[in-house]
């Protein structure tokens, strides 16, 4: 069975939208599975719109993808004890508080108070410190 060159065309973009899913969106190991130069990829990407669309939410995906993987490794080594991956984490969620959180300070002009986390080796170093903020 032949193809024409429209169909055969349309045949390696969806199976470059596929292998852009299998290889975490690189794009140089998805062409060379397909059998395309990564170059016919980028120009498609300027002369095909659907494909651009198809590509760019592939991209997204597996950023996503990406990003949840090491979310759930992270996890599992702050599950662990590992204090620099938690200290890391926080400082990437903490960094920057949630706009709505900001955006109600700003209208209610309420100071915003920033978290800040000290950890301690010893109970007795916890009761002294809850003590010195007249806690619970």
């Amino acid at each position: 069975m032949s193809f024409t060159a429209e169909e055969l065309t349309a045949i390696h973009k969806k199976e470059m939208i596929n292998a852009l899913e299998v290889y975490f969106g690189n794009v140089t190991d998805a062409a060379r599975k397909v059998g395309i130069t990564p170059r016919t990829h980028y120009r498609w990407l300027k002369e095909d719109d659907e494909y651009a669309d198809a590509a760019e939410n592939m991209r997204d995906l597996c950023y996503r993808k990406v990003k949840d993987n090491l979310i759930a490794k992270a996890l599992t080594r702050i599950e662990k004890g590992d204090k620099a991956v938690l200290m890391k984490m926080l400082g990437i969620y903490l960094k920057k508080l949630p706009e709505e959180m900001e955006r109600a300070a700003r209208i209610n002009n309420v100071p915003l108070i920033r978290p800040t986390i000290k950890y301690v080796n010893t109970r007795e170093e916890a009761e002294e410190i809850r003590r010195k903020r007249g806690g619970m």
